[in-house]
């Protein structure tokens, strides 16, 4: 029975760990600093929690101890939503380091300190057996408790996010902890070594250790039907008031479809994704896809292209419709996300419009297929795939265009300033692939301010178009061939100033600090 509780308090404990940073990422992101926060915290947790389940053991006895200590992290686990919810929002504004540092340790070190008492309490149940064989027993013991830890870690992040919302899949874990300790209490007392006295202490809480755990365990039973029933559900609406149609937990995002204002909006965590408008669902919400038609302007003949990376679904259809000759090639990690495109936005499912479920870059490096334009729309606004901002990642893309081909990327920084660095650490590693670089900060041409962030559309190629080509081109709307509104003023918004990238890195896959680049905006 031992090694059962300590198999599964080891798989509950790294089970919180993988989910933590997918509660805090509606927040603060799913950077590199998220994960960083989680594993300290919970380091520290552990490290604290050994030494005091260590010193519990020896004062009050390890079967009396074990059952209150585990009941007690069942409880702090079944809060851990309703802790999110009111820590989290205050703690956004604090940036991604200490923000998410901020939000592990009030939301996550308290249960995972309690789950770290349980090896050294285990350990000392273990020594029962006689000095002798202590040494075996306590391998054996953490030996069962790593397990459990493996079997937690895949399970969650394999199985368990997708099947369940995280605020269900939490409660639960919480639970399966108040059930554990129940049988905790059947735990036989560890015998006293030669010649030792009870302690009083001991012995009075050896008559508490019972009602203790029960009371934990009912406390634990209400929260979590609380929480099942008030937090968890998917709510009617969110926090602006749309309407919400669909939601869930994938093993990338929370993904969220939402209705309001005549429009249907697709979300990552908090991130806006997609913005179709419900009178016209090829019309979006949000302008940057739009901006992407501009690499039509480069290379007009075009009828093969690639977008990575599909959202709703804004650019790969729009290019589908409008341009009868074009093929479009989508690239998607999340299934999920592609059955969303389908059934909420009117992804079309046609000869011309085929979807691949797989990671962007491995499609890239296995594909046969040669493209006359390459898009990419995988970049957030909180986040990059780092592996997909590369030098290496760029020749790739580079190997599988047409001469003259196009490469089309949006990113979110300032063209200049201090808030500039991302975008100007991915211009200097594009550069070093493509001979020109063509850049549409969208809406610089209306404020003129060069310092503040926006979406910025980045065309790299080859060709060479002239810059008074490429502003005839956009203002005949390439010989009529391109209906998206306004199209013959983005050249308004074409930025020429010299770039400076002396100061920032060139993005490699042995050097990559995207998140780092993102925080300084």
């Amino acid at each position: 029975m031992l090694r059962f509780i300590v198999f599964w308090c080891g798989a509950c404990l790294m089970g919180l760990e993988m989910v933590a940073a997918r509660v805090l990422a509606p927040y603060l992101g799913n950077s590199i600093h998220v994960w960083g926060a989680v594993i300290s915290v919970v380091m520290v947790a552990l490290s604290i929690g050994y030494a005091l389940g260590g010193q519990l053991a020896d004062r009050f006895g390890a079967a009396r101890s074990l059952p209150p200590v585990i009941a007690a992290a069942g409880v702090f686990t079944t809060l851990v939503p309703l802790v999110a919810e009111a820590v989290l929002p205050f703690v956004a504004d604090l940036g991604s380091r200490m923000g998410s540092l901020a939000a592990a340790a009030g939301i996550y070190f308290v249960p995972a300190l309690l789950l770290a008492m349980v090896s050294p309490l285990g350990v000392r149940l273990a020594a029962s057996g006689g000095m002798a064989r202590l040494g075996r027993s306590a391998g054996n013991l953490y030996a069962i408790s790593t397990a459990g830890s493996i079997a937690g870690t895949l399970a969650t992040s394999f199985w368990l996010v997708p099947l369940l919302s995280l605020e269900p899949l939490v409660v639960w874990t919480g639970v399966a902890l108040l059930a554990t300790a129940l049988l905790a209490l059947r735990l036989s007392p560890e015998a006293l070594l030669e010649g030792a006295t009870p302690h009083p202490l001991a012995m009075r809480f050896a008559r508490v250790t019972v009602p203790a755990t029960l009371v934990l365990v009912a406390s634990g039973g209400i929260v979590a039907a609380t929480v099942l029933t008030i937090v968890a559900p998917v709510p009617a609406t969110n926090e602006l008031g749309e309407t919400i149609l669909f939601q869930a937990d994938t093993q990338y995002h929370r993904i969220t479809v939402t209705e309001g204002d005549g429009a249907r909006h697709l979300r990552f965590d908090h991130s806006n994704q997609s913005a179709i408008d419900l009178g016209d669902p090829y019309l979006s919400r949000i302008r940057y896809p739009d901006y992407m038609h501009l690499a039509m302007a480069i290379r007009p003949d075009a009828n093969r292209v690639l977008v990575l990376g599909l959202g709703g679904g804004a650019v790969t259809k729009r290019f589908w419709r409008d341009y009868k000759d074009v093929s479009v090639d989508s690239v998607e990690i999340d299934p999920v996300v592609v059955d969303v495109a389908r059934t909420y936005f009117w992804l079309p499912e046609d000869e011309r419009s085929r979807v691949f479920v797989e990671d962007a870059r491995r499609y890239v490096q296995r594909t046969d297929e040669i493209y006359d334009i390459v898009i990419v729309d995988a970049y957030y606004s909180d986040s990059l795939p780092f592996h997909l901002t590369t030098q290496e990642f760029l020749a790739e893309v580079k190997a599988v265009l047409a001469p003259d081909g196009v490469l089309a990327y949006n990113v979110i920084s300032a063209p200049e300033g201090y808030r500039s660095k991302l975008f100007r650490s991915m211009y200097r590693t594009a550069n070093t692939v493509w001979d020109r670089l063509w850049v549409f900060p969208i809406g610089l041409a209306k404020d003129g301010n060069t310092e503040s962030n926006r979406n910025i559309i980045v065309l790299a190629t080859d060709s060479k178009l002239t810059e008074t080509q490429l502003r005839s081109r956009i203002a005949s709307r390439v010989d009529g061939i391109v209906t998206i509104d306004g199209f013959e003023g983005m050249a308004d918004d074409l930025h020429l100033d010299p770039v400076a990238v002396a100061d920032v890195p060139l993005l490699t896959d042995d050097h990559a600090p995207t998140d780092s680049l993102i925080r300084v905006q």
